[in-house]
């Protein structure tokens, strides 16, 4: 029995050797050849052995593909070419940002704003499609109001050159969205102000940001005492 178990034992030696040679010899061209998923056993693969980019969402579990869409937003459907859609992630790719060179007074407060308002440069070109449009901002007075000036409301106001003109035009639909603030007459004041609207554009179009205000007592209180020292416009498409 002893000299059995010895020889079956050196017969596994043998051949386990001669597998690991064979191995050896032939493992160059093995590796040269295409590994594909009938080589894998299942669940053994992790991110870690995937190439940026080649994984995509529904090679991945159900369960997975929920817990990613709730992190980075819902994912489009696969399309009939059986490419996978745009995530909500890959929308801020797309994304267009504009933001005020350097502070800028609001020259004229009160009056129509269609010959009063200061151009402040911030402008986005949109191509035909629907954009969520923000807009934040931020104002600042240096100076004390004098006695008895009444409350002035500066604002930043969404151009939208529907005319391509570069004329603003209020009436002409030109006009959104204008958030404001209550500017205190105390000297070194700062007040910030945001505001967001859906706009649909049919054909290529400019969009900008105007500074106006208007004053408690539609006068002309206050102009050039109010500067804008911030004002960021974004848009992002949507679906």
């Amino acid at each position: 029995m002893g000299f059995k178990r010895a020889l079956n034992s050196r017969v596994v030696a043998v051949g386990a050797g001669a597998a690991v040679l064979a191995l050896l010899a032939g493992g160059a061209g093995y590796a040269a050849g295409q590994i594909d998923s009938g080589d894998i056993e299942d669940e053994t693969i992790l991110s870690r052995d995937v190439k940026d980019g080649k994984l995509r969402l529904k090679d991945l579990s159900d369960g997975t593909q929920k817990n990613l869409q709730g992190q980075d937003g819902k994912d489009g459907q696969d399309g009939e070419d059986g490419q996978d859609g745009q995530d909500g992630k890959d929308a801020f790719a797309d994304m267009q940002v504009a933001a005020l060179a350097q502070s800028t007074p609001i020259e004229n407060i009160g009056g129509g704003i269609n010959q009063n308002n200061t151009d402040l440069g911030v402008k986005l070109t949109l191509e035909p499609g629907k954009y969520l449009v923000t807009i934040d901002g931020a104002f600042i007075s240096d100076q004390a109001a004098g006695d008895g000036t009444p409350a002035v409301w500066p604002q930043l106001s969404l151009w939208i050159d529907r005319s391509a003109d570069g004329s603003f035009q209020w009436q002409e639909n030109e006009g959104d969205i204008s958030p404001n603030a209550l500017m205190p007459p105390a000297a070194d004041r700062h007040i910030s102000v945001h505001g967001s609207t859906i706009v649909t554009v049919e054909e290529t179009t400019e969009i900008g940001l105007l500074g106006f205000g208007y004053a408690a007592d539609q006068s002309t209180a206050r102009s050039g005492e109010i500067d804008v020292n911030r004002a960021v416009l974004t848009a992002t498409p949507l679906p």
